[in-house]
C-alpha cells in the first residue's frame, strides 16, 4: 500500500523474472501512476521495458493498455516497446 517507485523497482529487479505476464505490465502501470520525475531515468525501467517487449506476445489487451500508459507517464522513451505495442494493437 505504502509502495513507491523505487520499492516497486526493486521489486521487479529482484523477482521481476518470475512475473507473470499480468505482473509485468502491471509493474509498469503502478510506476506509471507517479509520473516522470526522477523515475525516467533509472535504469531498471530499461530491464522493465525489455520484458515487456519479450511478453507481449502474452499480454491481453489490458496489459497492452497498462504498460503503453505506465511508460507514457514515465516520460521513459524506449521506440522498440512503442513500435512492439503498435504492431499489437489493431
Amino acid at each position: 500500500r505504502n509502495a513507491t517507485p523505487e520499492s516497486i523497482l526493486t521489486l521487479f529487479a529482484n523477482e521481476g523474472r518470475r512475473f507473470s505476464a499480468r505482473n509485468v505490465a502491471t509493474t509498469a502501470h503502478r510506476v506509471g501512476k507517479f509520473g516522470g520525475g526522477r523515475v525516467h531515468r533509472d535504469r531498471r525501467l530499461e530491464s522493465l521495458a525489455a520484458m515487456c517487449r519479450n511478453r507481449m506476445a502474452a499480454f491481453d489487451a489490458q496489459n497492452i493498455a497498462n504498460v503503453a500508459w505506465g511508460f507514457a507517464k514515465t516520460e521513459f522513451i524506449d521506440q522498440q516497446l512503442f513500435e512492439a505495442i503498435k504492431v499489437e494493437t489493431p
